[in-house]
């Protein structure tokens, strides 16, 4: 079986674990664990951390390391770099499976948030020094990218006004019910979720866009 082949087979049962498991299958189980409270489900296959919820647990996770290496292997890549993204991802997904509990430490908020921003303001000065040698068909592309970046940034914003805020953020509940805050916090949420549609949208038309240069060169040729 050949690279291609395989990226293909691997692409399409990921897509399939995940859509299944991460939006199918929600609609099943959200309304049976709001329907009580998890003491309700214990000595159950509803229970926490019961076969159902590890099912899903692992099944999400399996299902992005397959469409993910699935998608380097249709890409065709290098097959050093094919080793080094499978384990890297392999890496970020065990962290998912077995998350760990730590307090509230606002040092790596500020640190990470220092970095965010030194790394967003460097990629805009290099996306605008690319930018200049495009030709208008590649610039179109090049702004749709743009734009899913300015989105992505919004959602780290937004995270750690969430998570980080350390007068009222998620971590001290007290604080949110005693400001009534609750509602805002939700509306943050919301707003997350939009921003991550248009985030991903506009870095699928930067995609799509840059095919069909990559095509019509081809037809050119």
């Amino acid at each position: 079986m050949n690279m291609k082949k395989a990226g293909l087979i691997l692409f399409l049962l990921g897509s399939l674990f995940i859509f299944g498991v991460g939006w199918i299958m929600p609609w099943y189980t959200s309304p049976v664990w709001s329907s009580a409270p998890p003491e309700h489900f214990d000595g159950t296959v509803w229970e926490a951390f019961g076969p159902i919820f590890m099912a899903m647990s692992f099944l999400t996770p399996a299902g992005i390391l397959m469409i993910s290496i699935g998608t380097i292997l249709l890409g065709e890549a290098i097959k050093s770099h094919i080793w080094t993204y499978s384990i890297g991802i392999f890496l970020v997904i065990l962290s998912f499976l077995f998350p760990p509990t730590i307090g509230y430490y606002p040092l790596i908020f500020g640190i990470g948030g220092l970095l965010i921003l030194l790394f967003f303001f460097t990629l805009l000065w290099y996306w605008a020094q690319n930018h200049r040698n495009l030709n208008k068909p590649a610039k179109v592309a090049s702004v749709y990218e743009l734009i899913g970046y300015i989105f992505f940034f919004l959602i780290a914003l937004l995270m750690c006004t969430i998570l980080g805020n350390p007068f009222s953020g998620l971590y001290f509940p007290e604080r949110v019910i005693e400001q009534n805050a609750l509602p805002y916090y939700y509306s943050f949420g919301t707003k997350a979720l939009i921003y991550f549609v248009l985030a991903i949208f506009f870095t699928l038309l930067s995609q799509y866009k840059k095919a069909q240069l990559n095509n019509s060169k081809m037809e050119k040729t």
